[in-house]
């Protein structure tokens, strides 16, 4: 199990933003556990389909299908068991994160970490379950890249992978063996960097023909890789950075990690079906 939940900020961010911006709030089971009046704040909720990040503010925010709109945290799902890497919490009142809290130490609150982050250009979110956590400055964390990528006691398994997102291309990886990521349809994957550098060379020659913001590119900065997006506002264009990767102790990088639906390249798929043996799915 991971240490923390990780979001992306932004989808909390403007969760965080519609519940300060209400006078009226939703009193929720998570704030009456937590024991605290009523305020602005994230309500985090665990249910079968997952972790997610809610405003509490009212008016509440309904999506276009009528759903409460809200932000999941995506992680592993180890498909024997169905356990996965988010930590459940202990009770429903760690569910409740006010926005504004008064620091002595003088630290940013949760409204202010967040706009930070997004202005900064960090890219997620971490939370970690304990509420106790917020006195030593752990329980929010942000950064440009995501942690807790990667099972504990996963095995990792060759083979050939793709996805629509780098338009088709397929590329040797480290596949996470019984796992799967971005709501248990996706594989988790990890790239040498000779395969990454092919993806990004594959990537910058698809751009030409590209409509803005169809395919990304990677971009090596040192030993990281920063994943950009073309942001094309009818005026002017830019490559905006999206996430950014870091190398693992194998010198690996899990591009597009509970982000983009890698599968199996077609041929990978077929050989394994044909072999009964072959158990790393």
């Amino acid at each position: 199990m991971s240490d923390r939940l990780w979001f992306r900020v932004d989808e909390v961010l403007p969760l965080a933003e519609h519940a300060a911006a209400t006078r009226a709030y939703l009193r929720t089971r998570h704030q009456y556990r937590a024991g605290v009046p009523d305020q602005a704040a994230l309500i985090w909720s665990h249910d079968a389909d997952g972790d997610w990040l809610s405003s509490n503010g009212v008016p509440r925010w309904y999506d276009a299908d009528g759903a409460h709109h809200r932000a999941l945290a995506v992680t592993w799902t180890h498909t024997a068991t169905g356990a996965t890497g988010n930590p459940i919490p202990a009770d429903d009142g760690h569910g409740f994160l006010p926005l504004h809290t008064e620091h002595l130490d003088g630290r940013r609150d949760l409204l202010d970490l967040l706009r930070y982050a997004r202005h900064h250009g960090m890219h997620w979110f971490g939370l970690h379950p304990e509420p106790a956590s917020e006195a030593t400055g752990d329980r929010y964390r942000i950064s440009r890249h995501r942690g807790d990528i990667t099972p504990p006691l996963s095995t990792w398994t060759p083979a050939a992978v793709t996805c629509d997102v780098v338009g088709g291309g397929t590329y040797r990886a480290m596949v996470a063996t019984g796992y799967t990521t971005l709501t248990r349809t996706g594989l988790l994957c990890r790239f040498p960097r000779f395969a990454v550098q092919r993806m990004a060379a594959h990537l910058d020659a698809l751009y030409p023909g590209d409509m803005p913001g169809e395919h990304p590119r990677l971009r090596f900065d040192g030993d990281k890789v920063a994943v950009e997006w073309e942001n094309d506002d009818g005026l002017d264009s830019r490559w905006v950075e999206d996430d950014r990767v870091t190398p693992d102790a194998n010198r690996c990088y899990a591009i597009g990690a509970y982000q983009w639906p890698w599968t199996l390249a077609a041929s990978e798929a077929t050989s394994r079906a044909a072999d009964p043996k072959d158990r790393s799915q």
